[in-house]
């Protein structure tokens, strides 16, 4: 029968306790199809109202301080933005009013409060209107009463100056008490004027408007008076005075002017209290809304939360109608599943202890029958594997065994392999290090050689170079001895000049005498010339003795110049000798440079063999170090070998090991 199986047992109870979750799950649906009905008039009607409520209220107050902002606004440039400011304002809020038209058409007491709201918006928004112009109109106007209240000032000055200067030049006792009552009345409607300017009060400035009408008929009288007594001041005053009447009493005058402001002021004060007064009245209108859409939210709170109460209590029943029967099909499958899982359980644990000589006996015809079955297929599977497994492992061992001998010849022999190869390398290297001393030495030799050629050929250039600078010397020399020579001759020629200057003396210091003799005959009248012809013969004399010293000196002049020939001549027979010498020096230095250049190429030739040797040694080398680093690698390889051979060996031990803790079943033949 199918419902003998334990799964299909399972099914059919896992079949009931689904469709009790099932009938659950369209319970709670319908109750949270009711519930998300509620949260969503909730969510999209009542909320978005309140928020709109919200919005449409924060809007409304907002145009109402931006038009306190441009109440407090003092000049007229001001103006503008700000009015640009609460039109936007405006544009705003009558689009938060069509958003309610919408939700009107579904709601008629929503319509109704929304009439209300248009109504009041539209007065609101007039009256707003109304304000903003007048409030331009009083700020323009409050300009025009200052400029007047300023050039009024100015005038009262002036017709008081002019009064006080009239007053300090006359004389007369009535033209003074004219002019005292004139500047009297002045002085009390310039106090009155100010008094009136300070008030901002309707009422209290009305009342000094009439109160200057019975102060014109006064100021009248004394202006009467002043221009029939004292003519001349009149007429210095007559335009101030004009002036100061019309400031006083025109319909555009100082007075009339502050007082339209103030009645402007305090109609402005009326109007923006009207509208506060509507602007409450929206408020409380708009909260209305708010209090209607928090009442319905509430009342569909109300509704979800007794549907959640009701869906609570049959989940409540179902669960437990489910947790029961759960129960129920879990006792009754345990019941089908403790007995043969426990037998299966007792052979599977003396499977774990190595015991396959067990089997589990088990007839019963559903799935743990069918896994008793299979895991006797098993046990038996498993103990033929056990045994061909340990029979592997014998034949593991003696093969690892083989393996491990035939290692160990090898690594012997690689072995001894790299040992004669780490000799022949290091032979090797002693060899390159020959050759590399070899190759230094000739290269040395090579640099030395080198230069001695330079030295040689350096020596043979300077050689040469003095033999030349002594053939010029030796051409000097003779050119100095034939100066010398020259100069010897001209010497001669300046004995023959000091013979003729001698005997020139000589004659000088005898005409001297005889004129001596001349002035002693003529006796007084010769005495000058007689110390003339004194001179000259001191003259003469001195001549005399200066030239036989200068021929003293050109004696001995002529004598050094004949020694210095003389020595010349000898140095320039020694200069003769030294360029023969140095002829046969520069000779030598040439067949030594010659004996050189052949030892520098054979020293090329020598260095460039052990260069090359060098590098065959160096290759040798290289090869040597392969050979002997693939000798350790073999080494390595066979060294690796063995101990494969020897983790064979292990791993069949442990094999054979495992096997033996087996208990199996003995095999019939």
């Amino acid at each position: 029968m199918l419902l003998g199986s334990i799964v299909s047992r399972v099914y059919l109870g896992f079949f009931l306790i689904i469709f009790m979750m099932l009938f659950l799950a369209g319970v709670l649906l319908k109750s949270n199809k009711e519930v998300n009905s509620s949260l969503a008039f909730m969510v999209q009607e009542s909320t978005p109202l309140m928020l709109h409520s919200g919005e449409l209220k924060t809007s409304l107050l907002d145009i109402n301080r931006h038009l306190d902002a441009y109440l407090f606004s003092v000049y007229w440039d001001e103006l503008e933005g700000v009015s640009q400011v609460i039109d936007a304002k405006i544009a705003s809020h009558n689009s938060l009013l069509e958003w309610f038209e919408d939700v009107a058409v579904q709601d008629p007491r929503v319509d109704d409060v929304l009439a209300k709201i248009k109504q009041k918006t539209k007065n609101s928004f007039i009256d707003i209107n109304e304000i903003v112009q007048n409030y331009a109109h009083y700020l323009e106007l409050k300009e025009q009463a200052m400029h007047q209240q300023s050039l009024f000032q100015s005038l009262a000055m002036q017709l008081n100056s002019n009064l006080l200067g009239n007053l300090a030049v006359t004389k007369q006792d009535d033209k003074r008490q004219v002019v005292e009552r004139l500047l009297t009345q002045v002085g009390i409607i310039v106090g009155e004027m100010n008094e009136a300017f300070a008030l901002q009060d309707v009422i209290e400035t009305r009342a000094i408007g009439r109160r200057f009408h019975q102060r014109k008929q006064r100021f009248d009288k004394a202006v009467l008076e002043f221009k029939s007594l004292v003519p001349s001041f009149y007429q210095q005053s007559d335009t101030s005075l004009s002036l100061f009447q019309q400031q006083l009493f025109s319909a555009m005058g100082a007075l009339a002017q502050h007082v339209a402001v103030v009645e402007l002021y305090d109609t402005l004060q009326q109007q923006r209290e009207r509208l506060r007064e509507q602007i409450n009245a929206q408020l409380e209108t708009i909260d209305s809304l708010s209090d209607y859409a928090a009442s319905s939210a509430k009342l569909r709170y109300v509704e979800a939360e007794n549907q959640a109460d009701r869906t609570l209590s049959t989940l409540i029943l179902m669960s437990s109608l489910c947790v029961v029967f759960a129960l129920f099909i879990g006792i009754h499958i345990a019941n089908l599943i403790r007995r043969p899982s426990k037998n299966l359980l007792q052979v599977l644990n003396k499977v774990s202890a190595k015991d396959l000589t067990e089997k589990i006996k088990l007839s019963t015809r559903n799935e743990l029958g069918y896994v008793s079955a299979q895991v006797n297929v098993v046990i038996d599977d498993l103990a033929h594997i056990i045994r061909q497994i340990g029979n592997a492992a014998t034949q593991l061992t003696h093969a690892s065994l083989q393996n491990q001998q035939t290692s160990e010849g090898l690594k012997l022999t690689i072995a001894e392999q790299t040992s004669q190869t780490a000799l022949i390398a290091t032979a090797m290297e002693e060899i390159e290090s020959a050759v590399n001393d070899i190759s230094c030495s000739a290269n040395q030799t090579l640099s030395i050689v080198t230069s001695a050629v330079s030295d040689s050929t350096y020596g043979q250039q300077s050689m040469i170079s003095n033999v030349e600078l002594l053939n010029l010397l030796s051409l000097r020399l003779n050119e100095t001895t034939q100066t010398i020579h020259q100069l010897n001759c001209d010497s001669e020629g300046i004995d023959s000049i000091l013979d003729v200057i001698s005997g020139i003396s000589e004659q000088t210091n005898l005409l001297a005498l005889n004129a001596a003799i001349e002035a002693a005959r003529a006796g007084e009248q010769g005495r000058g010339f007689s110390v003339v012809a004194d001179e000259v013969r001191v003259l003469a004399a001195k001549t005399n003795i200066s030239t036989k010293e200068i021929q003293s000196k050109i004696e001995q002049l002529q004598t050094r110049a004949s020694e210095a020939v003389q020595q010349i001549t000898a140095c320039v027979g020694d200069m003769a000798s030294c360029i023969s010498q140095t002829d046969s020096v520069n000779l030598s230095l040439r067949h030594v440079h010659a004996l050189l250049n052949q030892i520098e190429d054979r020293s090329h030739h020598i260095a460039a063999a052990t260069t090359q040797h060098q590098s065959v040694a160096k290759e040798a080398t290289n090869h040597v170090n392969h050979i002997q680093v693939l000798a350790e690698q073999n080494l390595l390889r066979a060294e690796q070998l063995t101990a494969h051979s020897q983790s064979l060996e292990q791993m069949a031990e442990h094999q054979s090991q495992l096997t033996e803790q087996f208990q199996l079943p003995i095999k019939i033949q």
